[in-house]
């Protein structure tokens, strides 16, 4: 009987097929494409043509998946780990409609869950932080996969301001989205960092 009733259930309401994808993949799936390709001022993890990957981070960015944001953060931590201590995770943040529609920022759940796995190899807890607190979008911007590739810079001059003016001054900073095209958002957000003068600001994409 419970078997047909689950049936029934699965009959009347489908499951995702992202959402399937994702329920069986394993972190050892998403590390056989792990390959951080370095293009300009960007580093780039994951290919986003790869069905897995695009399945991944739209569970992680439209459906609020918790399997997708920890697969994402243990790709993530493969990176940071390398990165000097005390780095400072910038998430690029949503605005405040876009948040308040969505519940979540799924870059800033994803570094959260990426922390988590920050380990040498003799179980030292390395010294990386977030900082959500830092940036913030001034105003809404259009999507920018709507919108042609000449527009996406435009879209997104001038979004971005400094929240928290807590001094950073020589501080290694990774600026993290969870996709990028044109990298557009990232330079944007990147010009409102510099002016804190940090020592280094990475322009870091899970996915292109």
């Amino acid at each position: 009987m419970l078997s047909l009733l689950l049936r029934l259930c699965e009959y009347v309401f489908p499951e995702r097929h992202d959402h399937k994808v994702v329920r069986l993949l394993s972190v050892n799936d998403l590390r056989s494409h792990l390959n951080p390709v370095t293009h300009d001022d960007f580093v780039f993890l994951l290919p986003f043509s790869e069905p897995m990957i695009r399945a991944t981070i739209h569970e992680a960015k439209f459906y609020g998946n918790e399997k997708a944001w920890q697969l994402l953060g243990e790709i993530l931590s493969q990176y940071v780990r390398h990165c000097p201590e005390e780095t400072i995770i910038v998430p690029i943040p949503l605005s405040y409609a876009r948040a308040k529609q969505r519940g979540f920022n799924q870059v800033e759940e994803i570094a959260r869950q990426g922390l988590k796995r920050q380990f040498y190899n003799d179980q030292t807890l390395l010294s990386h932080k977030l900082r959500s607190d830092l940036l913030y979008r001034k105003r809404d911007t259009a999507p920018q996969t709507s919108l042609p590739r000449q527009e996406r810079l435009k879209n997104v001059k001038d979004a971005f301001g400094i929240h928290d003016t807590t001094d950073v001054r020589g501080t290694h900073i990774i600026l993290l989205d969870d996709v990028a095209t044109t990298g557009a958002t990232l330079k944007a957000a990147e010009a409102s960092l510099r002016p804190l003068l940090p020592a280094s600001i990475t322009l870091l994409a899970l996915a292109h």
